[in-house]
């Protein structure tokens, strides 16, 4: 194949995998994810909804949140096979985001 106007074609490297290393590296990880979702419930229900609380809880959930959607991305993308202990702590971190919004909400 021939490059034209500085393009270069892509090339996949020999091992199979996408940009930068092994076929590992960007696995999906809930396990950091259910942990962030569980410290923000457990501030949620030691500490108050609406007082200093907040300053260690909201970038805490708000992580949690953004690596979800990280992880959902690289599942839509290499569709891995999920153990019984990975789904558990899938589900976990879903339920715990789910609790934590909706005790925001409510109070």
């Amino acid at each position: 194949m021939r490059a034209e106007e500085g393009s270069v074609p892509a090339t996949v490297p020999e091992g199979g995998a996408g940009e930068g290393g092994t076929a590992d590296a960007e696995k999906p990880n809930w396990y950091v994810t259910g942990l962030l979702a569980a410290i923000a419930c457990a501030v949620l229900r030691l500490g108050g909804v609406w007082s200093w609380w907040a300053l260690l809880w909201a970038p805490l959930l708000l992580f949690a949140v953004a690596l979800g959607a990280h992880d959902w991305r690289l599942m839509a993308r290499h569709r891995p096979r999920l153990g019984a202990y990975e789904r558990f702590v899938l589900v976990t971190a879903h339920l715990g985001v789910a609790v934590a919004v909706a005790r925001i909400v409510t109070r």
